[in-house]
């Protein structure tokens, strides 16, 4: 287990490993080099006993040798507001909203954070549920085997606590992609219009772009519906999968947008308040408005790992306290107030919480 988990502390590195040993730790033996050293570098344990007997250097040549040259003088931070429209997305908003620290960290000083479960468990999931959707766009139905390879395929074994912990978050990935593939096939089940397509629009003068998981165009009236084989060449090779429909359609369709979630949401009633709650879904209403020229009708978060909806009608005043929010967080991105906002709940989940020194969960 020892040596597994260093291996695979070794894997992290990006640009260079390097591997540092003391022989003294404060302890009254000398201690040598890990067997796990020599074994990754390819070295016969001799190697440990030559070092040994080579001739030491006095101690203070030693210290001399972690010498390190003055850093370069840090400039002033920048304070003057930023010109021009912003490019902002959910994340960026929301990174401000919950507190500009964060989005200073995350979007201004691109400060990496360190893997994390719940980010792989999540995007394998949506890896899935994009191929699935793909595959039947194209006509198509994914046998389950299928579309397990797929979750599998985008899974990278990052930040999970132990081994048995993996092993049981893809179980449980699976078992959700069971649900959801039963969901699918069930009668009466719609096969999106647009699913992953990009949007952007102008908002108070800025660019917010994002991209919509997953839209459905449900016709009434005797209307025409969205065709599934229709411009696949475009869907397949593009960044979006757009299916238009075969003709205009006639009369009233409903709109539904959905945004996928792998978090366990069983309580009906707290799915249809997250759903509510929600600035990334008002966005997507806004974008929909933005492309069309009208709203739709229904905005829902599918989680995934309990297969619950929450769904909710779009509301305009709900837009209207969105479009404040937003408002408010390019304010403070364009005049640079990047003030933390301390909250117990925020910072014990925040991946800065280690390096902020206003973090209120340390």
């Amino acid at each position: 287990e020892e040596r597994r988990l260093f291996y695979v502390a070794m894997t992290r590195a990006r640009d260079e490993l390097i591997l540092t040993h003391a022989s003294d730790y404060g302890g009254a033996r000398a201690r040598r080099v890990s067997p796990f050293v020599l074994e990754a570098l390819d070295l016969p344990t001799s190697a440990v006993a030559a070092r040994s007997a080579a001739p030491s250097l006095d101690p203070r040549a030693r210290l001399a040798t972690f010498a390190t040259a003055e850093p370069a003088p840090i400039g002033p931070a920048r304070t003057e507001p930023i010109e021009g429209p912003l490019t902002l997305s959910h994340s960026s908003l929301d990174a401000y909203l919950t507190c500009p620290r964060k989005f200073q960290y995350s979007h201004v000083l691109r400060v990496p954070t360190a893997p994390h479960h719940s980010i792989v468990y999540g995007a394998a999931l949506h890896h899935a549920v994009q191929e699935f959707h793909r595959a039947e766009a194209r006509g198509g139905v994914m046998p389950q085997a299928e579309l397990e390879a797929a979750f599998e395929r985008a899974w990278t074994n990052e930040g999970f606590v132990s081994r048995e912990h993996e092993q049981a978050r893809l179980a449980a990935g699976r078992e959700s992609l069971r649900r959801f593939r039963d969901g699918q096939l069930a009668a009466g089940a719609v096969v999106p219009a647009w699913v992953e397509r990009d949007f952007a629009f102008s908002l108070n003068g800025d660019r917010i772009r994002g991209r919509f998981d997953r839209v459905d165009i449900v016709a009434t009236n005797g209307a025409s519906v969205p065709d599934p084989r229709v411009a696949l060449a475009a869907a397949s090779s593009g960044a979006a999968d757009v299916i238009e429909p075969t003709m205009d359609l006639m009369g009233r369709e409903e709109v539904t947008i959905t945004d996928y979630k792998s978090s366990d949401v069983r309580d009906p009633a707290k799915a249809r308040q997250r759903a509510r709650d929600s600035l990334q879904l008002q966005i997507y209403a806004m974008a929909y408005e933005a492309m069309t020229g009208r709203l739709p009708d229904a905005l829902q978060l599918h989680f995934l790992d309990s297969g619950l909806i929450g769904r909710v009608p779009v509301e305009p005043e709900r837009l209207l306290k969105a479009r404040d929010r937003i408002r408010g967080a390019a304010v403070g991105i364009r005049t640079r107030d990047y003030e933390a906002r301390p909250d117990t709940m925020a910072c014990t989940y925040c991946p800065y919480r280690e390096i902020c020194p206003s973090s209120a969960a340390r």
